[in-house]
């Protein structure tokens, strides 16, 4: 079968290499257990159209846990797994893309970003221009600042400026120019930065899930953060009803992968619990997971729809089938620490604190990987400062693993991902961190 071809080495050689070859370069930054990194690989890297893509660019793939990782994340404005960005030969970016986009949606953005790239132009020089009014952007252009993932921008193309008042300066001058879909998502996102009246957000999100071809544009961000964007909304139960009727037609769409159902029948539930109880949802609930499950094409994809399922029986209230979900798939995960966690916050939801606290014991000596272990040794230690603090014996213990793990990650320990968690023990002066 294939597959994408990833750059081996470092990512100063990647970035030589895309220079002398004159090749855009596709840098991700993920981790092994990151469910939403697994939905990358089986959804986007899987995809006939953006592996045909891929030949024409250098694609590189910088793992979490790498030596120094952290380090080069900090150097390249890299936090939240998984990050995409595209460059150009001479090392500028390009643009940062939308990881939740399906496969398909995503080569269509890749190719855009792409034809910019090819005209001269990129995300800052586009930016710049659409805010100014210095010229009128292309077509590809409106589209770029429209598909830009501004989740994981880290201030690289936002540069200082207000997220939400960019936001909406951009979207009023995408109308402007005729734009209308970049407009339309444009004004999606300024409604999650709350730059939007409540009357405003609910007239959006009535009109977008009156549309389904708009609706499917922007299911992206409809299905991962509708509850946010129902919040943010006036009228929310009218509007509540009419993204879960767009929900609900996802969740049987046999067009889109599994995961993308799974989670568009969590956001179904979702929307339907804000209306108000039912339990006919619970089985509903069931037999998507029960299907979703079965139709597994690859370790990748089982990886990210155990999370979602596991995430939708809570939403549904079954937390027992939850846990069970959980124990059941533990022996046949590569990365089941990942999966610990989530037993660990059940036994924690439920006051089982001893339970709780092995969870995380466990979960903490089966990590895997000098970043992951910093970032689940803080877990275990700040849990342990939280549920039991009368335990010398294992705090102890448990401060002198992180202490090793923190040696052995050198100054990695100290940089992006690691920094932030270590700084969660802050609160614990005694500990020393």
């Amino acid at each position: 079968m294939t597959t994408i071809t990833w750059w081996q080495g470092t990512p100063a050689a990647a970035f030589a290499q895309a220079a002398a070859q004159q090749r855009p370069l596709l840098l991700y930054w993920g981790a092994n257990w990151c469910p939403p990194c697994n939905r990358v690989k089986s959804e986007i890297f899987a995809h006939s159209d953006c592996i045909a893509l891929s030949r024409a660019l250098l694609c590189y793939h910088l793992d979490g846990d790498q030596p120094g990782a952290q380090a080069l994340a900090a150097q390249h404005r890299l936090r939240s797994y998984p990050t995409l960005v595209l460059y150009a030969p001479d090392g500028t970016e390009i643009t940062r893309l939308p990881c939740e986009f399906d496969g398909e949606r995503f080569a269509v953005a890749l190719a855009q970003a792409l034809a910019v790239q090819a005209a001269g132009s990129h995300a800052s020089l586009a930016l710049q221009a659409a805010l100014s009014g210095s010229r009128a952007l292309s077509a590809a252009e409106w589209a770029l600042l429209a598909d830009y993932s501004w989740d994981t921008d880290e201030d690289a193309l936002l540069a200082g400026r207000p997220l939400a008042s960019t936001l909406l300066a951009l979207a009023d001058a995408a109308a402007t120019a005729v734009a209308s879909a970049p407009a339309l998502r444009l004004r999606l996102h300024a409604l999650l930065a709350q730059a939007l009246a409540p009357d405003a957000g609910a007239a959006l999100m009535r009109a977008l899930c009156a549309d389904a071809h708009a609706a499917q544009a922007n299911r992206d961000l409809l299905s991962n953060y509708g509850i946010e964007l129902i919040k943010l909304c006036a009228e929310r139960e009218s509007v509540a009803a009419a993204l879960g009727q767009r929900a609900a037609h996802w969740a049987e769409d046999l067009w889109l992968g599994a995961p993308d159902r799974l989670a568009a029948a969590r956001l179904q539930l979702r929307m339907a619990r804000l209306l108000g109880p039912s339990q006919a949802l619970q089985e509903t609930a069931r037999l998507q997971v029960a299907a979703a499950l079965d139709a597994a094409s690859d370790g990748y994809q089982l990886h990210t729809l155990v999370n979602t399922a596991v995430s939708l029986f809570n939403e549904a209230g079954l937390l027992a089938e939850a846990e069970q979900l959980l124990q059941a798939h533990l022996p046949q995960s590569p990365t089941p620490f990942y999966f610990m966690l989530s037993l660990a916050a059940s036994a924690k939801r439920r006051g089982d604190t001893a339970a709780a606290l092995d969870w995380y014991e466990h979960a903490y000596q089966s990590a895997v990987g000098p970043a992951t272990r910093v970032q689940w040794g803080v877990t275990y230690l700040s849990q342990l400062m939280e549920l039991a603090p009368q335990d010398a014996a294992r705090m102890t213990a448990a401060r002198a693993a992180l202490l090793a793990d923190v040696a052995v990650a050198g100054a990695d320990a100290r940089q992006q991902r690691n920094l932030s968690q270590l700084q969660k023990l802050a609160r614990w002066p005694q500990l020393g961190f």
